[in-house]
């Protein structure tokens, strides 16, 4: 039973690291194209590293929760992803995990001297790792990077989802 345990605990944690791996998104049409936030030749980091700042606002919804000037300059700054998995690593034996998770992004966020995130968009982050929590654990757990995982997020709809709760556009590259 304590192997068993043990199982579920590395597997929930390797499918939370890559829940956040498909939720790097930015938004906005909120956002000014960088003016008074991200510089417009800024450079994106993470999902977006293809893009400029004022390429990844110019992609972002106009009704999406993350598309403020401080969600779309902290996104576009920040390994999104990377945080995103880390935090909900190590929110996993919390009793209330999303709101473990929100208060350990920004903390990530704001130590890295980005601006906060809104409440909303903490909460598309939130929701996309409760989904993938709940439909594929085991396949994310073995490999969090394989296709297999980003098919099973696609398929259950968690992907979907967090780019409609965020209005941050579906990343162009892996």
């Amino acid at each position: 039973m304590r192997r068993f345990s043990m199982l579920g605990v590395v597997v929930t944690t390797a499918a939370l690291a890559v829940i956040g791996c498909g939720s790097d998104s930015d938004g906005g049409s909120n956002n000014t194209g960088g003016t008074g936030g991200g510089s417009s030749s800024m450079q994106c980091v993470g999902n977006y590293a293809d893009l400029k700042y004022d390429e990844f606002v110019a992609l972002t919804a106009d009704d999406g929760d993350c598309t403020s000037l401080s969600d779309t300059n902290t996104v576009c700054s920040n390994n999104m992803t990377q945080i995103v998995g880390n935090c909900g690593k190590s929110c996993l034996p919390e009793a209330d995990q999303a709101t473990c998770v929100a208060q350990c992004v920004q903390t990530a966020v704001t130590h890295g001297n980005s601006m906060p995130l809104s409440t909303a968009c903490l909460t598309c982050y939130g929701a996309d790792v409760e989904c993938a929590k709940a439909h594929c654990l085991v396949i994310c757990g073995s490999n969090p990077s394989s296709a297999d995982c980003a098919q099973c997020r696609e398929d259950n709809g968690c992907a979907a989802d967090f780019y409609a709760c965020s209005g941050l556009p579906a990343p162009t590259s892996p």
